[in-house]
């Protein structure tokens, strides 16, 4: 099972879809005896491969007969498929599936790196500059639409209350401080509880500061997450087309040189957390 003391259906599917791919390589069987096997599209069999799928408990039967799996292995193989079937808190909200996918597997994730060129990470935001954010963030978005969406985001930060707690490191763009989103007293605010959360033994935060010019990151968001026993890690990236997602070996290796580089050019934490504060004397004088 996942070992989180809810129901993670997002990692218990990645985690089959990890198992039956394994066997399949190593049995040296084609996308193509897969989908015969299972009587389904090839198209199916390949978003069952890769964990976007779930597995339905037939399915497991069928692959654990196929892979001449023991009867423990078949049970704790159906009880991840039940798990994966679960519907979590972030599955019965209306969400992009790569945001429902970067929640879920962000609660079982040892270290969530982030990169922010223009705001304060979801996981370190305050309600109201959650607010000011996501409302400035979308187009025509209606005001019923903001609250859902604030809750979804502050629901995500209990992750960081979990236990063990997982290794949060933010860089930010030292723009994502110098804009006032929601107004001085917010923006303060968000500040401050930024310069706290940097002193938790969990979190570590860094600026890149304006003096070092342009960099790689660019107005780029991207989040990622370093798992666990055999799950791949994940790249989450924002951008104008929307989110998206990938565990690609390529995607994941761009993205960890990329954040490596903004690491070694961003002010240490010490100096980050002093900017920090400078920006809210600033907005208190």
């Amino acid at each position: 099972m996942t070992g989180a003391s809810q129901p993670n259906p997002t990692v218990a599917r990645r985690e089959l879809a990890v198992i039956f791919r394994a066997l399949r390589e190593r049995q040296k069987r084609s996308l193509e005896d897969l989908a015969a096997h299972l009587d389904v599209a090839l198209s199916q069999a390949s978003r069952l491969d890769t964990g976007a799928r779930g597995f339905r408990p037939d399915d497991v039967r069928k692959l654990a007969s196929w892979y001449r799996l023991g009867d423990a292995e078949e049970t704790r193989l159906l009880a991840l498929a039940t798990e994966s079937r679960k519907r979590a808190w972030w599955q019965q909200v209306d969400l992009p599936n790569s945001y429902r996918t970067l929640i879920g597997m962000e609660q079982a994730a040892v270290a969530v790196n982030e990169y922010c060129s223009s705001v304060v990470p979801g996981l370190l935001q305050t309600p109201e500059y959650a607010r000011a954010a996501t409302a400035a963030s979308v187009l025509d978005i209606d005001a019923e639409q903001i609250d859902p969406a604030v809750d979804v985001r502050l629901r995500r930060q209990s992750v960081l209350s979990r236990t063990p707690p997982p290794q949060l490191w933010v860089v930010i763009d030292e723009a994502a401080l110098a804009r006032v989103t929601g107004g001085r007293d917010v923006m303060r605010a968000q500040l401050e509880h930024l310069r706290d959360a940097a002193a938790r033994r969990n979190i570590v935060v860094q600026v890149i500061g304006f003096e070092y010019g342009t960099h790689p990151g660019g107005e780029s968001h991207f989040i990622l997450l370093d798992m666990a026993g055999d799950l791949p890690d994940v790249v989450y990236t924002e951008g104008l087309h929307g989110p998206d997602d990938s565990s690609a070996e390529l995607d994941i290796r761009r993205y960890r040189r990329i954040w490596d580089l903004l690491r070694s050019i961003a002010l240490n934490p010490r100096e980050s957390s002093r900017r920090i504060a400078s920006y809210a004397q600033r907005l208190a004088s």
